[in-house]
């Protein structure tokens, strides 16, 4: 199979990840992407994709969301951004491409850990507890757009009926992109080239939450992720690897 095809694919999961359905397979945007092109822009590619599918979330699930859950997970994931640009532009592509396999392979076990072990007990974090959170969210989101494992664990752990969980992990991540993009475009993650292709890629993301939205009522949910932990943790090996 061609390389070319992933960066479609990738943009593909971008939507469909938003879609409420197996948010672990979101972890799968940027190794997929980072086939095709360098890791760095493969990052970069995924930004756009990412606000636009956002935003489209967010006007699915509009005022479903409840913003205290996120208030200080989003004071410390300003940090968290600081951090994950100052690893992304001081390592080697090499090792950038590494790290996303690691980080993939790190949070699947994270996922595969939430399913096994998921305590009964309704979560109530402190503050510092919230911001810590915000602080690995904010880094992973960074580095390889991977905080979706963080953030579902610490919002599912609250106990969150199913639609305000998808529209409160919407709204935390539309704000976190919207924080990345600057430093992003500073960076020279996101320019003027990387829009023209996030542009072709864009109808791939409408499509991946029309299709996430379908099969979220047509196949069990646990088969599905079977699947998804599978292809995580190859994509993580491989990448880490190769």
């Amino acid at each position: 199979m061609s390389t070319a095809i992933f960066p479609y694919i990738g943009a593909f999961i971008v939507g469909f990840g938003k879609a409420g359905f197996a948010s672990g397979i979101s972890l799968l945007q940027a190794p997929l992407i980072a086939y095709a092109v360098p890791a760095r822009t493969a990052i970069g590619l995924v930004m756009p994709l990412l606000v636009f599918a956002d935003f489209l979330a967010i006007g699915a699930f509009w005022k479903k969301w409840d913003f205290p859950r996120i208030r200080w997970p989003l004071t410390g994931c300003v940090p968290g951004i600081a951090l994950g640009m100052t690893f992304v532009n001081s390592v080697s592509d090499h090792f950038l491409r590494q790290a996303l396999g690691i980080l993939a392979l790190v949070l699947t076990g994270l996922l595969i850990v939430r399913d096994v072990w998921y305590p009964s007990k309704t979560y109530n974090p402190s503050w510092w507890q919230g911001a810590l959170v915000g602080l690995f969210a904010g880094f992973s989101s960074t580095v390889a757009h991977a905080a979706g494992p963080i953030m579902a664990l610490f919002l599912i752990a609250q106990k969150l009926d199913k639609r305000t969980f998808v529209a409160t992990s919407a709204l935390f991540f539309l704000i976190t992109n919207l924080l990345k993009l600057p430093p992003y475009i500073f960076s020279g993650l996101v320019d003027l080239e990387i829009m023209k292709v996030a542009l072709k890629l864009a109808p791939m993301v409408p499509l991946g939450i029309a299709v996430g939205w379908v099969l979220n009522r047509a196949i069990p949910q646990k088969y599905f992720v079977y699947i998804v932990y599978a292809l995580l943790i190859i994509a993580g090996v491989d990448l880490t690897f190769r």
